[in-house]
């Protein structure tokens, strides 16, 4: 069966109404014509039916904003634990040249604590460090959860990337400062594995977020290589996101896996791949 009679039998099988099963009864709907019911299954296919997301902080608390904020500021979200999330970060920040990262983690997590080429020592407990023209700030102390993390100062910097692993859904309805951008910010970076599992956890961060606004960096194979379950996995939302020239392939470094991020450069293949992404951000702008 080809895509078009499949869309024909489906047509068919909805046209004579539906039966109310909680009620006990059966409900007749007046008929709808074919090609109605044609064009709602490809909006669905396509996504369409996804309305843009309306993020509020949690019920009992007022946003707060960054008083700090200026420049450019990206917001790097995880999908799922262990995605890439400090890597991608520091590679759009070495790309944008006058940036800094924060990481915005509890000391603990850290994947930035060994990047920095010299130290710079610590600012209302943000531990800061330089990496060639970058200026790397981390916190020093525990943070129990994301609406008990400290804003950052103001900078002269033109960009600012935000450097997040918190879980998304508290992300989105926290009041705080970071909760704040999740919400507003224009464009928020999703990353996110090439695998099954990663496919699945973006979707909910699409859903969570909002697609209209989400560039999406894949790390793993790239994207013509996938394997057919990770492929078969994509959401329409996904696939759209795709169409747009808005998901980007970030290729998975063994060197990376085993060492983490050290003060030695970026694999040159990690950079070319988030030059593409980096550009997207800028263009998003123009």
């Amino acid at each position: 069966m080809d895509r078009h009679e499949g869309e024909i039998d489906l047509a068919a099988n909805l046209h004579y109404g539906a039966e109310d099963e909680a009620a006990g009864s059966v409900r007749v709907t007046r008929p709808v014509a074919v090609e109605e019911l044609l064009q709602a299954y490809r909006a669905l296919m396509a996504g369409q039916f996804r309305k843009q997301t309306s993020l509020q902080p949690a019920a009992g608390g007022d946003s707060a904003s960054w008083p700090g904020r200026n420049g450019r500021v990206i917001l790097v979200a995880g999908c799922m634990p262990s995605a890439g999330v400090s890597t991608v970060a520091l590679a759009l920040a070495s790309h944008a040249g006058d940036a800094r990262v924060v990481e915005c983690c509890t000391v603990a997590s850290s994947g930035l604590c060994a990047t920095a080429c010299a130290e710079l020592g610590s600012v209302d407990g943000w531990v800061q460090g330089s990496r060639d023209t970058l200026l790397i700030e981390r916190r020093g102390d525990r943070i129990a959860s994301v609406g008990r993390l400290p804003a950052p100062a103001a900078t002269d910097r033109s960009w600012t990337v935000l450097d997040s692993s918190w879980d998304l859904g508290v992300l989105a309805t926290d009041p705080g400062w970071l909760g704040d951008l999740a919400r507003t910010l224009p464009e928020v970076v999703l990353v996110t594995r090439a695998t099954v599992p990663g496919m699945r956890r973006l979707d909910i961060a699409l859903t969570t977020l909002g697609a209209e606004r989400a560039l999406v960096a894949a790390v793993g194979a790239d994207r013509r290589r996938w394997p057919k379950p990770v492929d078969a996995a994509m959401s329409p939302v996904t696939r759209q996101l795709q169409a747009e020239d808005r998901l980007f392939s970030i290729p998975s470094v063994p060197t990376l896996s085993v060492a983490g991020l050290t003060p030695d450069p970026l694999p040159k293949s990690v950079m070319a791949a988030v030059a593409d992404l980096f550009t997207a951000l800028k263009g998003a702008r123009a």
